[in-house]
């Protein structure tokens, strides 16, 4: 726009506030994931299962144990990296609660599987986790309060410092058991 290049001399706005070296630096590193995507074994793993979940709704009891297992940490892990524990048990993920309890005893993910059953208890008490959403969803309402979301706060904190070194310890648990394997 002409308005734009008189008021910059020319430039785009990018070379003109400092940004354009971060968007190419970006551009580079989103390139070099684009090539892990192609290569790397554990990232190959995971989208085949998802796929194979997502398949159908069946699909996820169509898993062995050690792919459950696999599959119920990977998610737990993501979800309390991006929204927290609450987030965990109020998404499908927190169907999968005693596949990651599982998970995190054969991972040694001790930290981990304490952290995650420490909320399960602030949140469930001692009942089970209800493995449909709509269940644990309304204990879930029924259990919100200032100090509840306080004490998950800091629970995610805790895991968020990765005190088990998860993705370390998955990729083990994933060669272990041959659900990945390295040339």
């Amino acid at each position: 726009m002409p308005e734009t290049a008189a008021r910059t001399g020319g430039l785009c706005m990018p070379c003109k506030s400092g940004t354009r070296s971060s968007i190419e630096a970006s551009k580079v590193a989103a390139q070099r994931e684009r090539q892990r995507d192609l290569t790397d074994p554990f990232r190959i793993y995971w989208r085949e299962l998802v796929a194979r979940v997502y398949k159908s709704s069946s699909e996820l009891t169509k898993l062995s144990d050690t792919e459950c297992q696999y599959w119920a940490v990977k998610c737990l892990s993501g979800e309390v990296y991006n929204g927290g524990f609450d987030q965990y048990f109020h998404n499908s993920s927190g169907a999968t609660y005693c596949a990651a309890v599982a998970g995190l005893q054969g991972m040694g993910a001790t930290k981990s599987l304490l952290l995650l059953q420490k909320a399960k208890q602030m949140i469930f008490g001692f009942a089970d986790v209800p493995e449909e959403s709509y269940a644990r969803r309304t204990i879930l309402d029924a259990a919100q309060s200032d100090s509840l979301q306080q004490r998950l706060d800091e629970l995610d904190q805790q895991f968020w410092t990765d005190p088990d070194d998860l993705a370390v310890r998955t990729e083990k648990f994933a060669v272990v058991h041959g659900l990945v394997r390295l040339v």
